[in-house]
């Protein structure tokens, strides 16, 4: 049986900047319809969970835990599955992941209750936990299937780790261009050089990460003050057309690869 191709690096990268662009769309709907509770920046959620804790207002604690331990054991279970499908030679893992975190959206979109100015109006009801935990799963389950893109490893439902590293690539790329120069090379060679120079090159896709996921919380902010939660349905069109690729080029057949070969670590 004839190899499926996977994607190319680009492709990978264009994929990552999609991705980055519905966790942006996703979190911001889901931070105002769920009264300013992150469903894919925990950094956000500990910092309330500490501060509620602080208070001893442990009421006021739970809704952001329950949002971080869901996002938790999403991301642990997705990449579960890819160390599974890379070892039984299960390529097509992203079309299952993608298509449950599609799936969690749309019954987000129905278990809602009526709004009220947007919001959900109850925050004690099992129904209000169920849709953070909800939505966080959604967003662990995306965080987990694509995060490693060449030598970099990228998030594509929060940005801190991306500007953290955007900065350390863009500082060694101004290094670079400032020995080259002392070098004595010209300033039309360091320009034209820096277009292939690696730390430059991340600077930019890093930098452009950023600029999409921002670009995605504008859009659903947008989208969910025009349609309310109906704005959903454009990321579960988006997240079920790449589950629909994954079938033909897989999408985390690189993520199997590496994981299962060589453990990275990352600064987040």
């Amino acid at each position: 049986m004839q190899e499926p191709v996977h994607l190319s690096t680009p492709d990978r990268i264009a994929l990552a900047l999609l991705l980055t662009s519905v966790g942006g769309f996703v979190d911001a709907i889901g931070w105002i319809t769920l009264l300013q509770i992150f469903t894919a920046n925990m950094s956000g959620n500990s910092i309330h969970v500490g501060m509620a804790a602080g208070n001893l207002d442990f009421s006021k604690l739970l809704p952001f835990a329950s949002s971080i331990f869901a996002y938790v054991l999403a991301l642990i279970l997705t990449r579960i599955a890819l160390e599974i499908g890379g070892r039984i030679g299960l390529l097509r893992i992203a079309s299952l992941t993608l298509t449950l975190e599609a799936t969690l959206l749309l019954v987000f979109t129905y278990v809602a209750p009526p709004l009220n100015h947007g919001h959900v109006p109850n925050q004690d009801s099992p129904r209000f936990f169920a849709m953070v935990a909800m939505l966080a799963f959604a967003m662990g389950v995306q965080t987990g299937t694509l995060t490693h893109l060449g030598p970099l490893t990228v998030y594509t439902t929060f940005v801190t780790g991306t500007l953290t590293k955007f900065a350390e690539s863009f500082a060694r790329a101004a290094f670079w261009s400032y020995d080259t120069a002392k070098s004595g090379r010209s300033l039309s060679y360091v320009v034209g050089a820096l277009g292939r120079q690696t730390d430059a090159l991340s600077s930019l896709f890093l930098l452009t990460t950023w600029i999409c996921y921002v670009m995605g919380a504008a859009l659903g902010t947008a989208a969910k003050a025009a349609w309310e939660l109906r704005a959903l349905y454009f990321p579960i069109a988006v997240l079920a057309c790449l589950a629909l690729l994954d079938l033909i080029r897989p999408i985390a057949r690189r993520e199997i690869r590496e994981q299962s070969t060589t453990p990275q670590i990352s600064a987040l």
